[in-house]
């Protein structure tokens, strides 16, 4: 492969085009991420003080007493 100018200039100019796509993904990662985090409602309880499964306050996660707990049937 020959080198010529085109080619060197091309090479040349390609770089400094891949680090300011970098530099753009980055801001709009940053972007989304806030945006996600806007978007998401904040946690309301722990599986300490409600249930994970049908998101009850009475009971706490793994109770029998859950209307979604997984029964056996005979």
């Amino acid at each position: 492969m020959r080198w010529t100018r085109r080619r060197l200039l091309a090479a040349g100019l390609g770089v400094p085009a891949i680090l300011v796509a970098r530099r753009g993904a980055d801001a709009l990662g940053g972007v989304v991420t806030a945006a996600i985090r806007w978007a998401r409602p904040a946690a309301d309880g722990t599986s300490a003080t409600r249930c994970a499964q049908c998101g009850s306050p009475e009971h706490t996660m793994l109770d029998p007493g859950c209307p979604l707990a997984p029964r056996v049937l005979a």
